[in-house]
């Protein structure tokens, strides 16, 4: 190809403006030098309240170390993240300085699903399974499960807390049952147990399989034992077994 005058004038063109960009940047990036870090700015990007602003400032306090008065290019962000997201509460987190000397610090907590108490203690299971304890002033307004709770908060029981995870979302979007089961607890056995609004019967579901089975044994109770017999007749009603319901008078 031939090249004219107007090419040299394009190359020349390109060149100044390349070489323009490189002195902006490098300017850009010698004064963003020069600032330090004067404010943090936390950002909590959902309606929990397991971790406050305040904690995410003492957390830095006490793990990251000084911040303010640092220069904003030598903040480790990374650090930042990695440090917040080993606590267990906190899903995700992203940090990231602006040219006024400001860490900004986004959080996403976990977003419970259950919680399960054992006596004095206890701990959250979000939809994934994983698990997470309880705060000592807010309590999330998600379903309860109380008793004989094997301990999943430490990588036991896997497949139990899938079950009841689906168990919970079986009854939440059920149009039968949903508004009807108003208690879930775990026996000193370890069988889930179910309380009905109506009546006073115990229901003994067991482990947390076989559910929609087991809420189709549940209904034929309603609708073929229990209309015949007084309020309160039976005690105990176990839908563990297949084909069976087992009725009993006596605990």
């Amino acid at each position: 190809m031939k090249i004219t005058p107007k090419h040299i004038l394009a190359l020349v063109s390109l060149t100044l403006i390349l070489a323009t960009f490189g002195i902006m940047v490098g300017c850009g990036r010698a004064e963003r030098g020069k600032v330090l870090c004067n404010a943090l700015d936390v950002q909590i990007k959902d309606k929990y309240e397991f971790v406050t602003q305040e904690d995410i400032r003492n957390f830095l306090d006490r793990h990251y170390g000084a911040y303010i008065g640092v220069r904003i290019d030598s903040l480790d962000l990374g650090r930042i993240e990695n440090m917040l997201e080993e606590k267990r509460v906190v899903m995700q987190s992203e940090a990231w300085t602006t040219r006024d000397g400001v860490l900004h610090i986004s959080i996403v907590q976990r977003a419970p699903a259950i919680r399960f108490q054992r006596g004095d203690q206890g701990f959250y299971m979000d939809e994934t399974g994983f698990t997470f304890p309880l705060h000592s002033s807010y309590t999330a307004d998600v379903p309860l499960i109380e008793g004989n709770i094997p301990p999943i908060e430490n990588g036991e029981s896997k497949e139990w807390g899938s079950g009841v995870l689906e168990l919970m979302a079986y009854i939440r979007g059920s149009k039968q049952w949903k508004d009807k089961i108003e208690k879930v607890s775990v026996n000193s056995a370890g069988d889930i147990e179910l309380k009905a609004t109506e009546g006073k019967e115990k229901f003994i579901f067991g482990y947390p399989d076989d559910i929609q089975a087991k809420f189709g044994r549940m209904g034929k109770y309603y609708s073929h034992i229990r209309p015949s017999k007084d309020e309160g007749y039976y005690k105990s009603v176990n839908l563990k077994y297949n084909h069976q319901i087992i009725c009993r008078k006596d605990i």
